[in-house]
């Protein structure tokens, strides 16, 4: 679905933020790439 190089750097992202902005963040990655699913986010990203 995402190349690696995405993926690293989305991960590198969410590390930097926390709480509600970390929980947006991943929100709005859920809705952008993976049609709104978190539970498929968390299965490609970790």
């Amino acid at each position: 679905m995402l190349d690696e190089t995405v993926k690293l750097t989305l991960k590198d992202a969410a590390q930097k933020l926390t709480g509600p902005k970390k929980r947006a963040f991943m929100a709005k990655v859920a809705e952008d790439y993976f049609g709104g699913s978190a539970r498929q986010a968390e299965t490609h990203l970790g």
